[in-house]
């Protein structure tokens, strides 16, 4: 089914894209997971390549699993499965501070 409504119906305010490290509106290449979640098309290929491991539960996820919020300090990221916050993060992860707090 295409999902090229979606640019009809929301507006592009509402398209954001739910990959952590993007973040930004989606004008175009719009992908929609089963769970409803907006991304780029190339970001939820990115988000399939991230490697996370939850320490507790010991399920290895991608980004499409885990949970992520984001205070101001950087990302906390949650395990899908049990909800724990000791989760390993890939290797190449390094923290970008929030464009819009630094305006």
């Amino acid at each position: 089914m295409s999902i090229r409504y979606l640019y009809r119906v929301l507006p592009s305010s509402k398209r954001i894209c739910s990959y952590w490290r993007c973040g930004t509106q989606i004008l175009r290449n719009i992908a929609k997971t089963d769970d409803g979640r907006l991304w780029h098309y190339g970001c939820l290929q990115s988000a399939k390549d991230d490697r996370f491991h939850c320490l507790d539960c010991d399920s290895h996820q991608d980004s499409t699993e885990i949970n992520v919020a984001d205070f101001g300090e950087g990302p906390i990221f949650t395990c899908g499965n049990c909800g724990s916050t000791h989760v390993k993060i890939p290797s190449d992860f390094r923290y970008i501070p929030n464009k819009i707090g630094n305006l």
